[in-house]
């Protein structure tokens, strides 16, 4: 269900993008991301609240404790509330100062209404969205994904017939408020429907309430950081560069992190089933699993950055015009942060399963601060592309060796330094793969969509073909087959 979402999202999002660049400017685009990362940093609901809330309902979704879980619904229902109650009032106080936020050549008309409108739609999105956490514990995420779909496409199609009827950016705004709160409602009933018992008040007992607050304030520090980290390249682009290089930045953002959701489907569909081996098995079984996915992300990411690496720039200037594409440095530092991104998803499924974060969260918080340091440091030296490298530089130095580290020590029974070892040479031999295409094979000829289709499906086959070499006799891989026939036979 997840990739299927995927797959409809993306093809809408590309076609919504060109029609909405040929019917505004980038300098709209531009500001619809920077209220993205301003109000992702106010997303409280990405601060902790969620990945808690999926690791406490773990173990009474195992044992059916029908009690237990209604009380943790009830007492995530009033945190929540307080969620978006702060969240309103601390996005209203934030108004007055976009000014110095907002760095345009060009003003733009109600600029704080299209804010307040993005504001009124992250609040919203607080509603009844405790009631999707305990579908998505018991490993049912399809029902919630079906909902999700549905609505996105609706949403879509409804934003670009009005953009291409009244071209109206305020009203393409408030279409993401009606199917948030639509979304939200749907799957609230679904919930209250396979789970009725949630209906129930009931008390959660003093012990659980603290073990929870533990939790929560481990996972705040953890995320704040970890949004601070992630959220902030838009708001230091408009900032040290200018709001409008937001919209370019966003062009190649766009098909990179739709490219990183796939990759994310596959680890994020597996933590709760990750959760549960958790508690039930032993740490041999838990390193197995752990194999396995790394092998997948290893795969994964290497075919991803190759492909993108040669095709990315040709893919943005027959999409929207030569205008927005960008240097090789650029292009470089974003790919470096993609594939130690979705390399990393394995690390991440097992941290929010086993919660690990509780003794990471001050490596995400060093991560961030040296992120705002570097970020300032190698902005105004080197534009987007420094950005862009301080944000690989921060993760290298910090969370990136200490999460596994203490992961491999307390839950997977080993040692670290053969995984570092395996990030390495992955990653010489992607290097490797890239540079000797590049200088004995070069493809510089041909232009538009026919031959730009040809060139995806030869680097395809090349990339795939190596990892096949790479991987095929590992025991990791025979796993891997043999699970895929299995979802096959299901299907």
């Amino acid at each position: 269900m997840s990739v299927i979402n995927k797959v409809v999202h993306i093809i809408l999002t590309f076609v919504g993008r060109q029609i909405f660049l040929q019917i505004l400017t980038v300098e709209y685009l531009g500001i619809n991301g920077l209220f993205g990362n301003i109000l992702n940093m106010l997303s409280l609901a990405d601060l902790g609240i969620a990945t808690a809330m999926s690791f406490s309902f773990y173990k009474p979704l195992a044992d059916n404790d029908v009690d237990k879980l209604a009380a943790l619904v009830g007492f995530y229902r009033k945190v929540y509330n307080t969620i978006a109650a702060f969240v309103a009032v601390t996005g209203l106080a934030l108004t007055p100062f976009l000014g110095y936020i907002v760095n345009l050549e060009t003003d733009i008309p109600y600029i704080r209404v299209y804010y307040l409108i993005a504001l009124a739609n992250t609040v919203i999105s607080y509603l009844f969205v405790y009631k999707a956490t305990i579908i998505t514990a018991d490993q049912n995420k399809r029902v919630v994904t079906r909902y999700s779909m549905t609505m996105s496409i609706l949403g879509l199609f409804l934003q670009l017939i009005i953009l291409v009827t009244t071209r109206s950016f305020m009203l393409y705004s408030l279409v993401s408020i009606f199917t948030t709160l639509t979304n939200n409602l749907l799957i609230s009933k679904k919930a209250a429907k396979l789970y009725p018992f949630i209906k129930q008040k009931v008390e959660l007992q003093p012990d659980d309430r603290k073990a929870i607050f533990t939790n929560i304030k481990s996972m705040f520090i953890f995320k704040i950081s970890s949004v601070i980290f992630q959220g902030t390249d838009n708001i230091f682009i408009s900032i040290l560069v200018s709001t409008a290089m937001v919209g370019r930045y966003e062009n190649y953002r766009l098909p990179v992190s739709n490219l990183s959701s796939f990759a994310l489907i596959v680890f994020a569909s597996l933590t709760p089933s990750i959760g549960n081996l958790v508690v039930k098995e032993p740490p041999e079984k838990r390193m197995k699993v752990f194999k396995v996915m790394q092998t997948v992300s290893y795969w994964i990411g290497g075919f991803f950055v190759f492909c993108l690496y040669f095709l990315i720039d040709e893919f943005v200037v027959l999409w929207l015009g030569a205008d927005f594409s960008f240097d090789f440095f650029t292009k470089t530092a974003i790919l470096l942060d993609f594939y130690l991104l979705i390399t990393l998803y394995p690390i991440y499924a097992f941290r929010e399963a086993t919660g690990i974060y509780q003794k990471t969260k001050y490596a995400m918080v060093a991560a961030a601060a040296l992120k705002i340091i570097l970020s300032i440091l190698l902005g105004m030296r080197f534009g987007v592309a420094g950005l862009l490298l301080a944000t690989t530089v921060s993760k290298l130095l910090t969370y990136a060796w200490y999460e596994p580290k203490l992961l491999f020590r307390d839950f997977l029974g080993g040692s670290a330094v053969s995984y570092l070892t395996g990030h390495l040479l992955n990653f010489a031999m992607l290097l490797a793969g890239i540079a000797l295409f590049e200088l004995f094979l070069p493809w510089k000829g041909g232009a538009g969509w026919l031959i730009w289709i040809v060139k995806g499906v030869v680097y395809s086959i090349i990339i795939n073909a190596v990892y096949f070499l790479r991987f095929f006799k590992t025991p990791e891989f025979n796993d891997v087959i043999q699970k895929a026939k299995s979802l096959l036979k299901r299907a």
